[in-house]
């Protein structure tokens, strides 16, 4: 399938980082030893965030300069309101999944860890807390953070206009404030912050828009300092994560004392080693040529219907989650290895759903010949609106 006006590469990054997520949501199973995460300092959430700001820069930047800031708004918030939607139907999928597996296997801890707790001990203050966005499980709290991007947006967009150089400067400035914990969202009802402080996170999302605008403009700059200097940290994080790989164990623990490493309020080697690592695969043409090979087009598939991909996974691997549990309390089976064999099932059902969701794109809604005619459409033109 050609889809026109699109970059089928970002669409391939994009299909391979929800593949990843999906991977290490189900913590235990053998696959997730295998993720960028065990290969360097940062993961597939600093992918996710930078894309998405690419992503926005594609789409809505060229509008700006025509005058359709308020456009641009509209569509923003209507994002923005489409993800809180998504959230709460995830959240509210994983609490009833979770809630089985916890009937069917008296595990506590299906229903007491990564901030369950509160939903199944307090269930008026939890239901509240989720609807405010102020009390998240874990798992699912990406779409909170991007919810706050797509706020962020329209205004990075307009900074953008003014000057670049603008966009990120303020958003360094927010970067530095949040850094100093003057800049976060408080939790609650539960004491402390958002897993994910919004205004440190954003700076990788500024700078993803940053790129789309210079990939709108043309603009490529390569530098061989830069490439090496890009080549070192990723060969250096590598080294530090895989601990020698092996030789030396306490390489791992050291990297988290010397390099800014948190994830919350994204540290400064999370963003040096992600930028050095999209650096190099940009300049060399890796997306290029990986989205010519086998699984190039299941992947793209994911790319382009990301959203819908993402619910799925998020569910699946709550699935997955339960489904370890209950191999370990209720057979002798490794839940290991059937974390592994569903987290592979639940990859080819993205696959398939990728695929049913392309053709529906395709056929649903195809008029009939007779309407056809009267609306003066080609009989085989597919969806129409």
């Amino acid at each position: 399938m050609k889809v026109l006006g699109r970059n089928t590469t970002i669409d391939f990054w994009r299909g391979l980082v929800l593949v990843i997520i999906f991977v290490n949501h189900i913590p235990g199973n053998l696959i997730e030893h295998v993720t960028p995460r065990n290969f360097g300092f940062s993961d597939s959430t600093e992918a996710f965030i930078f894309i998405s700001g690419l992503s926005v820069a594609l789409v809505y930047y060229p509008k700006i300069p025509q005058g359709d800031i308020v456009g641009v708004v509209k569509r923003c918030l209507r994002r923005a309101f489409e993800l809180y939607r998504m959230h709460l139907l995830l959240t509210a999928g994983a609490i009833a999944l979770f809630s089985i597996g916890y009937e069917l296997s008296e595990e506590i801890g299906l229903i007491e860890e990564h901030g369950r707790s509160m939903v199944f001990g307090d269930t008026a203050k939890g239901v509240t807390g989720i609807l405010l966005l102020g009390h998240q499980l874990g798992y699912f709290n990406i779409l909170p953070l991007y919810i706050m991007l797509m706020l962020w947006a329209p205004v990075a967009l307009v900074l953008a206009r003014v000057h670049l150089g603008l966009a990120l400067a303020v958003s360094a400035g927010l970067y530095g404030l949040a850094r100093m914990e003057l800049l976060t969202l408080r939790s609650w009802p539960e004491p402390g912050t958002w897993f994910f402080n919004p205004f440190a996170w954003q700076i990788l999302f500024t700078l993803g828009i940053g790129t789309g605008i210079l990939m709108l403009r043309r603009q490529n700059f390569y530098s061989r300092p830069l490439m090496l200097a890009s080549i070192f940290v990723v060969v250096l994080s590598l080294l530090f994560t895989t601990a020698g790989f092996g030789f030396f164990p306490h390489l791992p623990e050291t990297a988290h004392a010397l390099f800014d490493l948190t994830k919350h309020d994204l540290g400064l080697g999370r963003i040096v080693h992600f930028l050095a690592l999209a650096y190099i695969v940009t300049q060399f043409p890796v997306g290029e040529v990986l989205k010519r090979t086998f699984v190039g087009p299941d992947l793209k598939r994911l790319g382009r219907n990301a959203l819908m991909i993402f619910a799925a996974g998020s569910l699946l691997s709550a699935l997955g989650q339960v489904t370890m549990t209950l191999a370990a309390v209720k057979s002798s089976a490794s839940p290991q290895m059937i974390g592994m064999v569903f987290t592979i099932i639940g990859i080819i059902g993205l696959l398939a759903l990728a695929r049913y969701l392309e053709w529906n794109k395709l056929n649903v809604a195809v008029p009939p010949k007779g309407l056809a005619k009267d609306l003066g459409l080609p009989a085989s033109q597919g969806r129409f609106s």
